[in-house]
């Protein structure tokens, strides 16, 4: 059985669209959450705190290119998606 957004509101004493933006700001919270988790992840990997760190070590040779270049740029990746969740949650404050 599918509950609509109406029913939910009506049952909860909410405004529709307070409660769009408070789904929208929960949703967003626990995909930040899991974007940070896979960051949290790969940096304890590499034993850094940054990507640019890691960059660094990849430039002076501590870490191979070749061996590091999957999570180089799912790294890449994952902070700019990050980037981009942040700046939506500032809209919807």
């Amino acid at each position: 059985m599918v509950t609509s957004l109406e029913e939910v509101a009506r049952v909860l004493r909410m405004k529709k669209e307070k409660l769009k933006k408070e789904g929208l700001k929960a949703y967003l919270r626990e995909r930040l959450h899991e974007l940070r988790a896979e960051i949290a992840a790969i940096y304890l990997r590499y034993r850094v705190s940054s990507f640019e760190e890691l960059d660094e070590k990849i430039n002076e040779g501590e870490l191979k290119e070749s061996d590091t270049f999957d999570d180089f740029t799912r790294l890449d990746y994952l902070e700019s998606e990050e980037e981009k969740l942040r700046k939506l949650m500032e809209k919807l404050k």
